[in-house]
């Protein structure tokens, strides 16, 4: 996760990114490839959470 300003940096090796793009809205990331622009803040979570699934990695936490 990062900053608009700094955030494709701070998260260039990470293998899911969440940054913010402007008032409100999220660019979300798959290494440093850029999958979703302007993604709507309130929905974004759950991009990322849907991205992380279709790439079969997701792993249900416990509750």
């Amino acid at each position: 996760m990062g900053c608009i300003v700094n955030g494709p940096g701070e998260m260039a090796d990470a293998d899911y990114g969440y940054v913010g793009s402007g008032p409100g809205k999220i660019t979300l990331y798959r290494g440093k490839e850029v999958i979703k622009k302007s993604v709507p803040s309130e929905k974004a979570v759950d991009g990322l959470i849907d991205l992380i699934k279709e790439d079969g990695v997701w792993i249900e936490p416990n509750v």
